[in-house]
């Protein structure tokens, strides 16, 4: 018996039976598909709040949301989440997305990812990951970010939101508007310091039109002239 178990042939028999009921036994598939089945679910229209230490940190709204019985994986689509903080109470932020996925690490959402929040922060790409441990958001698509009068474009990303430390990795541009530095045009009727207030255009045109007039006279009178001078002649 003790040589049977040091065999190779045995062990290795034993094995490819195994191996063969796994693949082939329809049965045991089923049952392993099923039990999986039951501890799935796929909700619709969802409205889901995520509470750290007794305070609400987040919220999510979903179409349709596929999660595990301890909600630790989740597979939702068009999805709108609502951030908060616990110690600044008049902050808010918000983050939409066409599909998101939630695991115990870290949130990753894709498809025209759009984002902002009440300090007049926003962000586009079509991909984004956020690293629960470390609070941070990093992308590797091209990122666009507004702040205030301040446009950033770039290819890559990384965002601690505690520090509000941002970086770029490639293809840096920024852009920032002055808006001291544009001019109004002004309408006719604004008077401007120092600078006299045009005549209406019925003004200007005037003496055009007594010159015209003035043109006119000498023609008529010539006219005249010469038809009394043809009488004359005549008689």
């Amino acid at each position: 018996m003790k040589n049977i178990l040091m065999s190779f042939w045995f062990w290795g028999i034993l094995l490819a039976t195994f191996i063969g009921i796994i693949m082939w036994d329809e049965k045991i598939e089923e049952g392993v598909k099923g039990a999986y089945v039951k501890h799935k679910m796929i909700l619709r229209d969802v409205n889901f709040s995520q509470v750290e230490g007794g305070f609400e940190h987040a919220r999510l709204f979903a179409d349709i949301c596929e999660m595990d019985d301890n909600q630790s994986n989740i597979y939702a689509t068009n999805v709108r989440t609502k951030f908060y903080k616990k110690d600044v109470a008049t902050w808010t932020g918000r983050l939409l997305s066409q599909k998101g996925l939630k695991n115990p690490f870290e949130a990753k959402f894709w498809g025209d990812v759009r984002g902002w929040n009440s300090e007049r922060e926003r962000i586009r790409t079509e991909e984004m990951r956020y690293y629960l441990n470390r609070k941070e958001l990093h992308s590797q698509q091209p990122v666009t970010i507004w702040k205030d009068d301040t446009v950033i474009t770039g290819l890559g990303m990384s965002y601690n939101t505690q520090t509000k430390e941002a970086t770029i990795n490639q293809q840096v541009v920024i852009r920032i508007w002055d808006h001291n530095a544009s001019a109004t045009v002004a309408t006719p009727g604004d008077n401007i310091a120092g600078v006299p207030v045009a005549p209406p255009l019925e003004n200007l045109l005037l003496p055009l039109q007594n010159l015209n007039a003035t043109a006119a006279a000498p023609v008529g009178a010539m006219a005249s002239e010469s038809k009394n001078l043809n009488g004359n002649i005549e008689q």
